[in-house]
């Protein structure tokens, strides 16, 4: 019966009311291109995909922008619905949808131009000072590694948090307070070219392959099976409108995008 009541309450929280859309709140912190300022025109590709994949089932989506490591404390408790750019590993008891936004790499590495230093494999870290974001997702070879770090015996790992970390990061890389920056290519070009440092950077590797990057819900609302089901209808039906390319484009991520999984109706 306390399934039954809950799957009820569920369904009542997510139907929209009649001329009042209902809405759905996700947060993250400012990885843009494909998650921007909450206060900006172009809020990202994955908040634009979704804002029009939620409309078609009657949501409105409310996008706020918060340090990752919060946005994913605070879905996880069911203060708000969800989180934007996540990757499986970033919160593994959260629903995920069937279809990713984006199919990108989280660990690009990144260091000043001109060095000779190039990643090989794990042991060639332990050169290097690496630059990273508190909460992120690195996947499971470099999320090993830094749980393992040990200063002196290892180098120090910078783990930084808040709305500009990702410029946060690159100012410690050029200022030599790191070596090395780990960090997705889009991303870490988007904000390199927005600061006119691009020049200044150079890729030195990527430890593994792209992996798909969702919109992931709350294991603790009610509604969340509901939601995955209307932004899975929603991307499905962009897809077959063409309208999912020129959004991409329009972000610089049409080479990055996740193949759409049509779902029986």
């Amino acid at each position: 019966m306390r399934a039954v009541l809950l799957l009820l309450t569920g369904i009542l929280l997510t139907t929209p009311a009649v001329g009042k859309p209902t809405q759905i709140i996700i947060a993250g912190d400012n990885w843009c291109p494909i998650n921007c300022s909450a206060s900006a025109a172009d809020k990202g590709y994955m908040i634009d995909v979704a804002s029009q994949a939620f409309a078609k089932s009657g949501y409105e989506l409310v996008y706020q922008e918060m340090p990752w490591a919060r946005a994913i404390a605070q879905a996880r408790s069911g203060v708000i619905h969800g989180i934007v750019g996540a990757f499986r590993g970033d919160a593994p008891d959260f629903y995920f949808p069937a279809n990713a936004i984006l199919n990108i790499s989280p660990n690009h590495l990144f260091t000043l131009k001109g060095s000779k230093w190039q990643y090989s494999d794990l042991a060639s870290l332990r050169d290097v000072r690496l630059g990273t974001i508190n909460g992120y997702d690195y996947g499971d070879e470099l999320n090993n590694y830094l749980a393992v770090v040990t200063p002196p015996l290892m180098p120090e790992v910078k783990q930084l948090s808040g709305d500009d970390a990702v410029k946060r990061n690159i100012a410690f890389l050029l200022k030599r307070r790191t070596d090395v920056l780990v960090e997705s290519a889009p991303v870490l070009w988007y904000h390199a070219n927005q600061l006119g440092v691009a020049d200044q950077l150079q890729e030195a590797g990527v430890i593994s392959a792209p992996e798909p990057c969702f919109i992931a819900f709350s294991p603790n609302r009610p509604e969340s099976a509901q939601l995955i089901h209307a932004l899975d209808a929603g991307i499905t039906s962009m897809k077959q409108q063409n309208a999912l390319l020129p959004i991409a484009k329009r972000y610089g991520l049409s080479s990055v995008l996740a193949p759409v999984v049509s779902l029986p109706e």
